[in-house]
């Protein structure tokens, strides 16, 4: 206490206005100096305060507190000074003094590494440039938003314009999208199918499900490039469609499949021509019954063609199906048309159907090109979608190609319009339907002209066959993919081989049999210039006897087993350098049997082979093909291979 009341106390010192001699013009100037600098002091820091406060974006607003309390601390000094005039409490007054020092230092010392870091802000000019920057940022961004919507647009039209219904499976959600046409191709409406995938697998054909889910797993496992099948769907009327179902899936970079998208195409046309076709094979079974004993062999001949032929298509549309697969998506032409009939741009399968190269197309019009009884129909159903009537249609027309020939086509188109709703430009889908168009005409002469097929049926079928193994030879021309031209080559190799049987026989004075060992012979002859093998690398023996005819029912199945085994035998048995022997022998057992032995001297196969689970399409067929024949087939491989196949001898 005694501290504190000589701290406060002013009996010690005389007043500070003894030092003016309290003169009132210098006590006055002090005494106002003074407080009207404690007031500025004091009005300050509020400004500041309410600064920091408004603006809290400021960085270091930290600084304008401390800011804030050494000024309050000078205004107090200042109005010690006005107090110290009367009453000299000066302990206090240097108390104050050394508070304000304290807070000065700090705030000085704060300040120092504070300087850096504010020279570093942007100066207003860099704001300005930055700002410059981001404007035309934005204005880049409204720019490539405008072109994504337009993009979006196309898009949309041409889902609309496609034949072909779209899905993309999310399979991280379990969620598909189905573009319109495909729940349009089913009967349903947007709302009344769900987008979830275990409700959509209740659609497909109970005899169906194992076939699809089998196709998406080796898919997933990467042992097809694609996924592709083809089954019946449950439509909302209760009845069933056949449908094309293709997909590509995508992989993340663990490897992990996270989506697959693909589409589907309405294939059920196709389906009941194919068993309208077979219903007609039947009748002309039936009246080639009716015939003489003759004509009785050749229905039997003419009934094993039709046969082979089937299993033929049936190889022919799954190549054909891995060919469109390797492209991602069925091959139509697209092109965008100005409302006065000009090509604006099209795709290379549009100038393929019709023949044009782009620069010729973009001289002429669609007009130009239609044939003239398609085209007013054509022209009624643009000025419809002009006037807003309708949003897209489809037709079918001729085009006339640039050789003057006419091509079939299915035509679907939509328009495209401005923001304004003002036309901008049509969008066309164009699919080349001339096969379809000539073998509904086909169909239509065979009727007329049964009696005709009868008789040269095996010029025929050995003419067509020649001409398929041409079109396949001629196909696989175009095709990169090493591994899908061979699979064109081995297709056209089997043709091949059938082919070379119809030809024996239409040599043959005997129709109904043929001599195994000058075919094979010939056959064995192809597949070493097919193979390109060196005769004195690799030899084949052949020990048929010359006194061996076969039907056939029995040549065909035996000629493409000895062809799938003498392939592999070339492919596999002898790596670079190596030289060998490949025996095939054909002979009559005592028990009444054909024994077929195919075999190398080769590397043999490996310890673990199973025919029956084999993946090999070759393979598959010679099972198949034993089956056929009702035989037994045994494959040893431990010294070369040897293929032993033993069927019972049918009298002809």
């Amino acid at each position: 206490m005694e501290f504190l009341n000589n701290f406060f106390s002013a009996k010690e010192f005389i007043p500070h206005g003894h030092c003016y001699l309290w003169k009132p013009g210098l006590v006055w100037l002090h005494l106002l100096s003074d407080v009207l600098t404690g007031l500025a002091y004091y009005s300050i820091p509020v400004m500041l305060i309410y600064f920091v406060r408004k603006r809290r974006d400021v960085p270091f607003d930290w600084i304008f507190l401390m800011f804030s309390t050494f000024i309050v601390a000078c205004g107090t000094t200042h109005l010690m000074d006005v107090w110290t005039l009367w009453y000299p409490t000066y302990w206090v007054s240097g108390l104050i003094k050394a508070i304000t020092a304290f807070v000065s230092v700090v705030t000085a010392l704060e300040l120092v590494p504070l300087i850096p870091q504010a020279l570093a802000l942007p100066s207003p000019a860099q704001l300005e440039a930055a700002n410059c920057q981001l404007a035309k940022e934005i204005a880049e961004r409204k720019r490539t938003e405008e072109i994504l919507r337009e993009s979006e647009q196309r898009w949309q039209l041409a889902l609309r314009g496609n034949n072909d219904g779209i899905w993309d499976w999310n399979l991280k959600s379990n969620e598909v999208f189905f573009s319109t046409r495909w729940k349009e191709m089913l009967g349903y409406q947007d709302h009344e199918i769900s987008n979830h995938l275990d409700e959509m697998l209740t659609r497909v054909h109970p005899e169906d499900l194992n076939w699809v889910t089998q196709a998406v797993q080796d898919h997933f496992a990467k042992k097809t490039p694609f996924y592709i099948t083809e089954h019946r769907v449950l439509c909302k009327d209760g009845s069933y469609k056949w449908v094309l179902n293709r997909g590509q899936g995508l992989w993340d970079e663990n490897g992990n499949v996270v989506r697959m998208a693909g589409s589907h195409t309405d294939i059920t046309e196709r389906k009941q021509a194919e068993e309208a076709l077979s219903s007609l094979l039947n009748q002309l079974e039936n009246i080639v019954e009716e015939r003489t004993a003759e004509l009785t062999r050749i229905n039997q001949s003419l009934q094993a063609e039709i046969t082979q032929r089937q299993r033929m298509e049936a190889a022919l549309r799954e190549s054909e199906q891995r060919f469109r697969s390797a492209f991602h998506q069925a091959a139509v032409g697209i092109a965008h048309v100005e409302i006065n009939g000009r090509w604006l741009l099209v795709n290379q399968r549009l100038c393929d159907i019709v023949g044009y190269t782009l620069e010729e197309l973009q001289l002429i019009t669609f007009q130009d090109i239609t044939h003239p009884d398609d085209l007013e129909a054509d022209l009624k159903y643009v000025d419809e979608i002009l006037a807003d009537r309708i949003q897209t249609y489809s037709m079918e027309k001729r085009f006339f190609r640039k050789d003057n020939s006419i091509v079939w086509v299915n035509l679907t188109v939509a328009l495209m319009r401005e923001f304004s709703t003002e036309p901008k430009y049509f969008i066309s889908v164009i699919e080349d339907i001339s096969d379809r168009k000539h073998s509904q005409e086909q169909i239509k002469a065979s009727l007329l002209e049964k009696e005709v097929l009868l008789k040269e049926i095996y010029h025929r079928v050995k003419n067509n066959l020649q001409v398929i193994s041409s079109l396949l030879n001629l196909q696989s021309g175009y095709i990169k993919d090493k591994d899908d031209l061979v699979i064109f080559q081995q297709s056209q190799q089997r043709i091949a081989s059938i082919a070379l049987i119809h030809e024996k026989l239409y040599q043959s004075q005997d129709l109904a049999r043929i001599n195994f060992r000058e075919y094979t012979q010939d056959l064995v002859v192809s597949l070493l210039t097919a193979y390109e093998v060196n005769e004195d690398a690799i030899a084949v023996k052949i020990n048929i006897d010359e006194d061996i005819l076969l039907s056939l029912d029995t040549a065909i199945p035996c000629s493409l087993i000895i062809h799938e085994l003498v392939s592999n035998s070339l492919k596999y048995a002898f790596p670079t350098g190596r030289k060998g022997s490949i025996y095939i022998e054909l002979y009559l057992s005592d028990g009444n049997n054909f024994i077929l032995k195919v075999s190398d001297d080769g590397v043999g196969l490996p310890s673990d082979f199973d025919l029956k689970k084999i993946a090999s399409l070759g393979l598959q067929l010679v099972d198949a093909l034993t089956y056929q024949l009702a035989g037994t087939i045994d494959i040893k491989g431990e010294n070369g291979v040897e293929c032993r196949l033993i069927f019972p001898f049918i009298q002809i």
